[in-house]
């Protein structure tokens, strides 16, 4: 699906560079010229790919929805997106149109994609499959924002001013941006090391080695990123450990700046002689699997130091914040299992932790099926699609070149 949108992308691509000529040969032959096209009024000039006289700006903008699709979906398939969480946002933009069916824009937008596990999964679809994924427990939101260049390829050719465009197009659009994305998430009460919260954590709190603690952004939503939760900030002494123990190379910090790869469709419908009235629908090829901060396996929680420790070993594995109700009576009889192991760190044997056996151990050791343990999926990069409903307005005056007239 990625390759065949991307390929449209290259096609599209090719054809805004084909000569007039490659153009004619296309859309009905090389020489072929209509009669009526010598009559007063028509466009009298050069037909070339960039054309002065018959170029003219627009601005505008509209309402966008961005729906995201990753690891935090209801099926855990690549298409499988959940639309309740569809958020609104803007876009705005500058417009020229420069040849009888080319355009470009410069596009900024604005959008928030979110995901939670337990929301996504809900009641309804609990199968064992999607226990694991419920398990985890992981949720997000990131907001958007996007800056990109894209160019424009109509199916109806239009040669004139733009007052006498055609009523109705379809057009392709295609091109690159950047985007600028931070995944937050949000905190909850409690970092706890026992397979689910206890009906009074207070009991456990105090002592060298609590086996809960507090959390003061409780209730907030904090930046992943900063946080590491896939071990992206171990220090590089425990890096070293980490990879002489498990065999894994911890993942370095990934960029809040990624380029994109804008590819779409749409329609444009004609308002008056200066306004028209757009529906887009648009697809994202990103270079990140971290638009929902999830890519790889669980880390080994002892590996987290310094003031935020605890708030980043919450965020990590947010598996174990289930009453014991919900833990023991809904989860474990779904799941590959129904027993709770405690688990002793390679980094520190004197750190432990409880989860359903099997789930949630450092990097997937003695796990006999990774696809249980594994935090996300590193085979696939995050995407996400745009829908956009916007108005164009066509600037006139000096900026608009027209068809000379006797």
């Amino acid at each position: 699906m990625k390759k065949l949108i991307l390929a449209f992308s290259i096609l599209m691509s090719a054809l805004m560079i084909l000569p007039e000529t490659a153009d004619a040969q296309i859309f009905g032959g090389k020489n072929k010229r209509r009669k009526s096209s010598r009559k007063i009024g028509s466009f009298a000039g050069s037909k070339k790919l960039v054309n002065p006289e018959i170029s003219y700006y627009a601005i505008g903008g509209g309402i966008n929805a961005l729906n995201y699709f990753g690891e935090i979906a209801p099926r855990p398939t690549s298409l499988s997106t959940d639309i309740s969480f569809t958020r609104p946002g803007i876009n705005l933009f500058l417009k020229q149109k420069f040849g009888d069916r080319y355009s470009w824009k410069v596009n900024f937008m604005w959008g928030r994609l979110q995901a939670s596990d337990t929301e996504t999964i809900g009641s309804d679809n609990f199968t064992t499959e999607n226990a694991n994924r419920y398990l985890r427990n992981l949720d997000f939101r990131n907001d958007i924002f996007e800056l990109s260049f894209q160019g424009q390829l109509d199916l109806i050719k239009h040669g004139g001013r733009f007052s006498s465009r055609p009523p109705f197009n379809i057009y392709a659009i295609f091109g690159i941006g950047l985007i600028y994305h931070n995944p937050k998430g949000m905190v909850p009460e409690y970092f706890s090391r026992d397979p689910f919260l206890a009906n009074n954590p207070q009991d456990f709190l105090g002592g060298n080695s609590p086996r809960y603690i507090e959390l003061d952004q409780a209730g907030e939503w904090v930046s992943l990123r900063d946080l590491g939760t896939e071990g992206q900030f171990f220090d590089a002494e425990t890096r070293q450990e980490y990879k002489d123990l498990y065999e894994k190379e911890l993942p370095q910090p990934y960029s809040r700046l990624q380029i994109v790869i804008p590819v779409g469709i749409g329609a444009r419908y004609k308002l008056t002689n200066n306004l028209d009235l757009a529906l887009e629908i648009g697809y994202r090829h990103t270079f990140t699997d971290y638009l929902d901060d999830v890519s790889g396996e669980y880390v080994d929680l002892s590996g987290f130091s310094g003031s935020n420790a605890a708030l980043a070993m919450a965020m990590s594995d947010k598996s174990n914040q289930f009453d014991a109700n919900t833990f023991s009576e809904n989860i474990l009889p779904a799941l590959y299992t129904q027993r709770i192991n405690t688990y002793n760190t390679a980094l520190n044997p004197d750190f432990t932790w409880s989860r359903a056996a099997g789930y949630g151990k450092a990097s997937g050791v003695g796990n006999d099926d990774l696809r249980r343990n594994n935090r996300g999926n590193q085979n696939d990069n995050d995407i996400y699609i745009t829908t956009n409903i916007s108005i164009t307005y066509i600037l006139g005056g000096g900026l608009v070149r027209g068809a000379k007239f006797r």
